[in-house]
């Protein structure tokens, strides 16, 4: 079992009779199992006992010599293991002279300790009954891993200072009483002062009066131990404001007891400023879209305006262009030769070309002026409703329906319903050469939350895919008059009212080979 280190009073005790007794067997096995070295000398400097951990520390193994010689002599050095320590400040010299209490640190280089050591010295005088000095004892501490622990300690120290001061980034820590007790190089550049100007001042001094009645709310968070991070405006020594991100953390003792807190202070001017640039842009371009809102409110009311203006308008010489054609037709034909009657069959049809063009026009136009009413609509049932319409105006025609079941979505029933009259009444138009017309409405396999996508297909004449971006142009067409009666609003119409629905539609073909029309509905939803 190791010794516990004896107490000096003890130690006192137990010298004094060694130095009555030297061969005591128990005595000496206690001051030999101590944790620190033991010396003890008479009066005369004459070494009494050594313990083997103080030989070890020190390389002594007797004190050869005067006193005034043994610094010399057991090579005993400053701390600083250059400057030669005189005898004359040797804790047991000092001792053998009466001094109390003398200690020093102490290094010693010799033959036997050649590497170094560096060690604690105290010693103390021992004296008789009657005071006289009989001798001193003197006790050796390795302080050498203190030294090393001390010297990492201090590299570790200077390691972290360096970090901190090189740091892109303000370190700050105040005391309990909110002053400053370490802020890094970078901080004090950002608000203009030195680290020196800034150590021990008030938090209050570095921010304008808003700021210091924030910063007194969010240090009594700090003191209930909540951290936090957020946007704080600090002041600089010109007076000018600086935006910072504080990233805020109480400092505590290991009672949890408050001592302070640490900040980590990050400039962020530029991007506020850039921040309050794209706020101004917003509501810049907010107003701006307001402005040209109304003015496209104002451009499609008179737009609406004036397409029922001019269809007003030309809708009664239009009438009166085919009545006086229908009355020469039926009161002049004697008088009319073949050539005459073509004629007045061609303005005829014209004019009721006209006619179709004018009321396309206006279902255009009502598209976007229509109130949207969104509702649970059923496509399947208005698919085969508009299919038995159809079978009904042309019953001699061979037509298969393929309509999919349980088709039902969110929107307006009548815009819905004039998007499949006109996709299923161009697959019935273009699909008549055809002795057996197939035509189907159904949706695309879908997978995940992926939206449904809606198809109207057919085996007509088709189309070529090179003029697919004319498709849903207004009056653009893709087969002559002659091939196949319309007046090119259809499509037109079919994308106003997906896009109101907010979704998109597009088509494809081969000529020959039939079309199909894909829409989807609330894309942005």
């Amino acid at each position: 079992m190791t010794a516990l280190p004896l107490s000096t009073s003890r130690f006192d005790d137990l010298a004094e009779g060694l130095l009555q007794v030297q061969n005591h067997t128990l005595l000496r096995a206690i001051l030999d199992s101590e944790t620190e070295g033991v010396v003890i000398a008479d009066a005369t400097g004459k070494l009494v006992y050594l313990s083997p951990f103080a030989h070890k520390l020190t390389g002594v193994a007797s004190l050869d010599g005067p006193p005034p010689r043994w610094s010399e002599n057991y090579g005993a050095f400053y701390p600083d293991a250059r400057t030669p320590l005189p005898s004359a400040q040797l804790p047991l010299f000092r001792a053998l002279h009466g001094e109390e209490r003398p200690e020093a640190d102490i290094f010693v280089r010799n033959a036997m300790v050649p590497e170094g050591q560096h060690m604690h010295v105290r010693a103390r005088p021992l004296r008789d009954a009657k005071g006289g000095l009989v001798g001193a004892m003197v006790f050796v501490r390795d302080t050498d891993g203190e030294r090393r622990a001390e010297a990492e300690q201090r590299r570790s120290e200077q390691r972290f200072r360096l970090l901190v001061d090189a740091a892109q980034e303000g370190v700050w820590t105040i005391d309990a009483e909110n002053r400053t007790t370490y802020v890094n190089r970078y901080l004090a550049r950002m608000l203009g002062y030195t680290v020196g100007e800034m150590l021990g001042k008030h938090v209050s001094a570095f921010m304008d009066e808003e700021g210091a009645r924030l910063a007194a709310q969010n240090i009594e968070q700090r003191r209930k131990g909540i951290t936090d991070v957020h946007d704080f405006k600090l002041q600089r020594k010109d007076g000018t404001l600086v935006w910072t991100l504080m990233s805020c953390n109480p400092i505590q003792d290991e009672e949890g007891n408050y001592l302070g807190a640490l900040a980590m202070v990050t400039d962020i001017t530029r991007r506020r400023e850039a921040e309050e640039k794209v706020r101004q842009l917003n509501e810049d371009l907010e107003r701006r879209i307001a402005e040209r809102t109304a003015q496209l409110e104002f451009s499609n009311r008179e737009l609406e305006a004036f397409a029922y203006s001019v269809a007003h308008d030309l809708r009664a010489p239009l009438r009166s262009i085919s009545n006086f054609t229908l009355a020469l037709t039926e009161d002049c034909a004697d008088k009319l030769d073949t050539t005459g009657l073509d004629y007045l069959q061609r303005i005829r049809a014209s004019s009721q070309r006209m006619a179709e063009l004018i009321d396309g026009i206006l279902a255009l136009s009502r598209v976007n002026r229509t109130e949207f009413v969104e509702a649970e609509v059923n496509l399947s049932a208005l698919a085969r409703n508009i299919s038995e319409q159809l079978q009904r105006w042309q019953p001699q025609r061979t037509v298969r329906f393929h309509i999919q079941d349980g088709l039902v979505d969110r929107g307006d029933a009548q815009l819905l319903r004039s998007v499949l009259e006109n996709l299923l009444g161009n697959a019935w138009k273009f699909t008549r050469e055809r002795p057996e017309a197939e035509i189907a409405l159904g949706t695309l396999p879908t997978e995940g939350g992926a939206r449904r996508v809606y198809f109207v297909r057919d085996n007509g004449a088709g189309f070529d895919m090179e003029y697919q971006k004319k498709l849903f142009g207004v009056f653009q067409r893709l087969h002559t008059q002659q091939e196949f009666e319309g007046t090119g609003v259809g499509l037109a119409t079919v994308q106003r009212i997906i896009v109101r629905h907010g979704g998109r539609v597009w088509g494809e073909g081969r000529v020959g080979q039939g079309a199909t029309f894909y829409f989807t509905l609330h894309e942005g939803t």
